[in-house]
């Protein structure tokens, strides 16, 4: 799925798509609208038997289908939504959805305890506007059956023997992120005009690149390799981590070892929503050790929860959820970019997919 363009185990096949529970039961609702497969059913039923709430977990399929539910801003709206954080700051500025309160924030240890690094991403002007639960990174994957070589680090997408093999996604961010990276750059680099060095660089390796795309896809990138279209393909680690399970003698799945964009998902309250204790409760529980571990090792996705401790040996064996330090440590959470930067992304953009450039 296009994690620009939209929002993001066991699936909640209990609970299923786009229903509501029972309205017979008798505890206080706590009405959350998500994503299918991002929460196990049996969160939802450890949450339930803790605490004195029902939840109401409506599983939308499509992730555009979260984001038209925050918009509505109804009376009825629910507590909580999930949306990806490369939304975070779109919501802010449609007044889709309200900060966390200092007081809410009080009743949430596990938030005290994330890291800086999850915490600054989610603030705004000295105001925190959403808890993340797990997260994701930018991988590729690639034919291990069909391809000669080992892909390890984003210059390999260059190589001549994926001429016209290439799937990347329909995204100025992505794309020109991975050629800003081969060149030792950052994947959302401020100003890109400021060094003309630089900016020719970057416009020779976007040059060199489109020559090896068969297609810009943010949605089916993985149809057309499983479909032997593609050799290798550009895309989100949740829909890879599926793949290569999938089809494990043929997909091979990499983090590119210079590092890579990350992704989140977080619980936001929506503008019309009503801040219920509940809803504190939740965020919290979705960060403890015992719920954290579930995610990570039941979801396609890990949590930023600062003790994964529960977390089994052979799920931290996995690279494509738990990146190296090194390779961590050289990765960016996707930000926003200043106006003039954006300008810049996009009419880089609209000349390369032009050819123009």
């Amino acid at each position: 799925m296009d994690r620009r363009k939209f929002l993001a185990g066991a699936a909640i096949a209990a609970i299923g798509g786009c229903q509501w529970s029972s309205p017979f039961d008798r505890r206080d609702r706590l009405k959350i609208t998500g994503l299918l497969g991002a929460m196990p059913s049996k969160v939802i039923s450890q949450f339930e038997s803790t605490f004195p709430f029902k939840v109401d977990f409506k599983a939308e399929t499509a992730p555009a289908n979260v984001w038209q539910e925050l918009q509505k801003k109804q009376e009825t709206s629910p507590n909580l939504f999930s949306i990806s954080n490369a939304w975070l700051d779109q919501a802010i500025a449609q007044s889709a959805i309200q900060p966390l309160a200092p007081e809410m924030l009080a009743q949430m240890p596990q938030w005290q305890n994330l890291s800086t690094f999850w915490q600054q991403s989610v603030t705004r002007n000295n105001q925190v506007w959403g808890i993340p639960y797990r997260w994701g990174s930018t991988a590729i994957a690639y034919r291990r059956d069909k391809l000669k070589f080992e892909i390890k680090q984003w210059s390999d997408l260059w190589r001549s023997e994926l001429t016209g093999k290439l799937t990347l996604p329909d995204d100025a961010r992505e794309v020109i992120g991975i050629a800003l990276k081969k060149i030792g750059q950052s994947y959302q680099l401020e100003n890109i005009e400021a060094d003309a060095n630089i900016l020719t660089l970057l416009k020779q390796e976007l040059k060199s690149l489109q020559a090896q795309v068969l297609t810009y896809s943010s949605e089916h990138y993985l149809q057309s390799l499983l479909s032997d279209d593609s050799l290798a393909a550009v895309g989100w680690s949740n829909d890879m981590y599926r793949a290569k399970r999938q089809n494990p003698d043929t997909i091979k799945v990499v983090i590119p070892q210079d590092g890579t964009a990350l992704w989140s998902d977080l619980w936001v309250i929506p503008k019309a929503g009503t801040a219920i204790a509940a809803a504190a409760e939740w965020m919290d529980f979705c960060l403890t050790p015992t719920v954290a571990a579930q995610l990570t090792a039941l979801t396609d996705a890990v949590s930023p929860s600062s003790d994964l401790t529960q977390v089994p040996d052979s799920v931290k064996a996995d690279p494509i959820k738990f990146l190296s330090p090194e390779v961590f440590s050289k990765s960016e959470l996707i930000a926003p970019l200043s106006p003039a930067t954006f300008a810049q992304y996009q009419d880089l953009w609209t000349k390369l997919r032009t050819k123009t450039l």
